[in-house]
């Protein structure tokens, strides 16, 4: 209960370790800094699948998890929460926990829409947060999704959407509605020349190797294809270009027929835990953001962070991470994103100083004690008027 400034925040997803992703990435590293804030802090989220990739044993959060059981769906390796004993079971953390505010994370969740109706039915203040684009999914599941995210609005009394754009698909919502960021960590995320080298020659890279590379989800929507497709143009005139991709996703297969014949200009990386991602980024010199649409781009914030350059199609929330020509270059097509990553690779003058913008940005805006603190002022707007 709310007492001399302190608050009982109760986060409530269904992506959180040992999944990798970027609304994974948000609630672990927001969770951690409400505490260090001195806030308390509980992860109310399901038990881990049966195949478990082991992040979970890798990264250390001081936030205690409460972890329900029931039946899960995978679904493009997002695990789903979808039985009502979960409910029930949240039910009873609520009744013995007393929270000031229980924080949704991502739309689309059952266990988040039920835990939001939960705590409003005892007075409980709510917020949702929006991660993710409905423009960019598929059109036959458009209409699916914005019932889905009306219903889960009604549930909140607040609502946090990553960026304007996607504030922008949530127009007409009738409680209070904030554009906060996605942070990162900036003393995590940082260049790092020691391990930049380490690194390189763990990869036997060569000194004159330009390396361009992707951390993230591989999957179709991420324009992982379009991004193979391109290195293979570019790599032609220039031979001394590599690509390196490491993450989860459907297309590690088809990934990794396409490095087995490419005589090792191509290199595939298993799915690198969230503490190993920064050193990792080091190695890189230019960071390739083929998405054709993003509501923010964690992943591409975290490489900004470490002082890399990047190449992005300049779409919804990415515009509002990079200014192009200042901290990266923004693409208007596939020819477009060719010639600027071209560009980049060709140029070491525009990589250092695009990259050295980019780290000043993300010191100046998307820190997570700013982020928090962001969070923390609705959180505190949002508790009077429920209780009221």
């Amino acid at each position: 209960m709310m007492d001399s400034g302190r608050l009982s925040v109760c986060i409530v997803t269904d992506a959180y370790l040992p999944s990798i992703g970027g609304v994974e990435n948000h609630v672990l590293h927001l969770s951690a800094e409400l505490r260090r804030l001195g806030h308390e802090v509980v992860v109310v989220t399901h038990r881990p699948p049966p195949l478990s990739n082991g992040v979970a044993s890798q990264v250390e959060s001081s936030v205690p998890v409460e972890r329900l059981a029931g039946r899960l769906i995978i679904f493009r390796e997002h695990d789903i929460a979808i039985d009502p004993r979960m409910v029930t079971a949240f039910k009873r953390i609520l009744d013995r926990s007393r929270f000031d505010i229980v924080h949704g994370q991502s739309e689309g969740s059952y266990l988040v829409y039920e835990a939001l109706a939960a705590a409003r039915g005892r007075g409980v203040a709510t917020v949702l947060t929006r991660h993710s684009m409905i423009q960019n999914k598929p059109a036959v599941a458009r209409p699916f999704l914005i019932s889905l995210t009306r219903l889960l609005a009604r549930r909140a009394d607040g609502l946090i959407a990553v960026s304007h754009p996607c504030a922008e698909e949530s127009a007409g919502f009738p409680g209070l509605m904030r554009v906060i960021p996605n942070g990162v960590d900036i003393n995590e995320f940082r260049p790092m020349p020691v391990e930049r080298e380490r690194l390189r020659a763990e990869l036997s890279f060569a000194a004159d190797d330009v390396v361009l590379g992707y951390v993230g989800r591989l999957h179709t929507t991420k324009g992982i294809p379009l991004l193979l497709d391109t290195f293979g143009e570019l790599h032609r005139v220039n031979p001394k270009l590599r690509l390196v991709l490491a993450g989860p996703g459907p297309l590690r297969d088809f990934i990794a027929e396409r490095a087995a014949a490419s005589s090792g200009s191509i290199r595939l990386l298993d799915p690198t835990p969230f503490d190993k991602v920064a050193a990792l980024l080091n190695a890189f010199d230019v960071f390739a953001f083929p998405s054709k649409g993003e509501a923010f781009g964690i992943s591409l914030l975290e490489a900004m962070a470490c002082g890399l350059p990047s190449v992005a199609f300049g779409r919804w929330g990415v515009r509002e991470l990079v200014s192009d020509g200042e901290t990266g270059l923004l693409a208007e097509g596939r020819d477009d994103f060719a010639r600027k990553l071209g560009r980049l690779a060709a140029e070491a003058g525009l990589r250092r100083q695009l990259g050295q913008a980019a780290r000043r940005s993300v010191e100046e805006k998307f820190s997570w004690p700013r982020i928090a603190s962001a969070t923390v002022e609705l959180y505190r707007e949002l508790v009077p008027r429920r209780r009221a």
